[in-house]
């Protein structure tokens, strides 16, 4: 593995990505299954390393438990969003298709800011609010982008009508956007970076 790997995933075709990092391992964000994600990491002979959340919404992180229960791989989060981790009611869990329910403890709880590095790349939390309180962009210098959930899409944003989602915010949000300088790649939860 040479490059990112998008992996459209799930009932909602939900963009999962596989960053490859140092020492063999493997870079997780919001996986919605396991059986996709494992054979790929399988297949080029790394290892599971870390799983990365971008917000509460169950589409994101429906493998997620069973990822950390296969590999051990530590769970990342934004803290904002952590009572949805629990809640099928509020991760809207229903959205895929009958998938049961399994809530995740995450091992990190990240907040707006925070910078944490796992193996050879770092990334820098910045709290987006409006799709979710938590929803996060995760910005990636090594990879020249950012991981930006339900965030914004190519073309359009994400839905505020959910638990915790906000318009006011997301306007608010948007305007955060709009003033990040940097030419990043935006690669989005779904649809086309």
């Amino acid at each position: 593995m040479d490059k990112i790997i998008r992996l459209p995933l799930g009932a909602l075709a939900s963009n999962c990505y596989l960053i490859p990092a140092d020492d063999n391992k493997v870079i997780v964000v919001d996986p919605a299954s396991t059986g996709e994600v494992m054979a790929i990491i399988d297949s080029n002979d790394r290892e599971l390393g870390a799983i990365i959340i971008t917000h509460g919404h169950y589409d994101h992180f429906a493998g997620a438990a069973s990822l950390h229960n296969r590999t051990g791989a530590p769970i990342y989060a934004p803290d904002l969003d952590s009572e949805m981790f629990q809640s099928a009611d509020k991760s809207w869990s229903w959205f895929m298709g009958g998938i049961p329910f399994e809530p995740i403890k995450p091992d990190h709880l990240f907040g707006d800011g925070e910078e944490f590095s796992l193996f050879d790349t770092s990334f820098l939390a910045l709290n987006a609010p409006g799709h979710t309180a938590g929803s996060c962009l995760l910005l990636c210098d090594k990879w020249d982008c950012i991981f930006s959930g339900d965030v914004i899409f190519c073309g359009s944003v994400g839905r505020t009508d959910g638990y915790s989602g906000s318009p006011v915010q997301e306007r608010e949000t948007l305007k955060k956007i709009m003033l990040i300088e940097h030419n990043y790649k935006i690669f989005c939860g779904h649809g086309d970076p």
